[in-house]
């Protein structure tokens, strides 16, 4: 151990792992994803807000510059326009659930955060929603 200049120098260790051996992360926010959606027992079509916090696992110093090396935005945000497609959603838990299930679905993404918020169609109320965290090493 004495004479791996890995364990003892942090510099010259491989990027994408720290001394312990796990894979180093970066983060992608998506924020303010807005759609018009359709809840169950709701009249009207309330507005929703989902933020999204992707730790993400990082492709390494020497990754290719190919999109297929690092995540890309525009998947999520296509899955995200199909979740809210959907009619007679449950409401904002569910859209939290499904939303870190899209995200999750792609191997890269360790965890994910996710806010959702949906208006309220009454005038002295702002809205509600929920906020969840899951991580792959969690059962995914």
């Amino acid at each position: 151990m004495a004479n791996d200049p890995v364990s003892r120098d942090p510099v010259s260790r491989p990027f994408g792992a720290d001394l312990s051996g796990a894979t180093a992360t970066y983060t992608i926010l998506l924020r303010d994803f807005t759609a018009i959606v359709s809840v169950a027992g709701r009249p009207g079509r309330p507005t929703v807000h989902i933020s999204l916090e992707l730790k993400v696992s990082h492709p390494g110093l020497s990754f290719p510059d190919d999109i297929t090396a690092v995540m890309s935005y525009e998947d999520i945000v296509e899955d995200l326009r199909r979740l809210c497609a959907q009619e007679g959603l449950p409401g904002p838990d569910y859209l939290a659930d499904r939303a870190a299930d899209l995200c999750l679905a792609y191997p890269k993404v360790r965890q994910v955060r996710v806010d959702v918020e949906l208006s309220s169609l009454l005038p002295d109320t702002a809205g509600s929603g929920v906020t969840l965290t899951r991580s792959r090493d969690a059962g995914h």
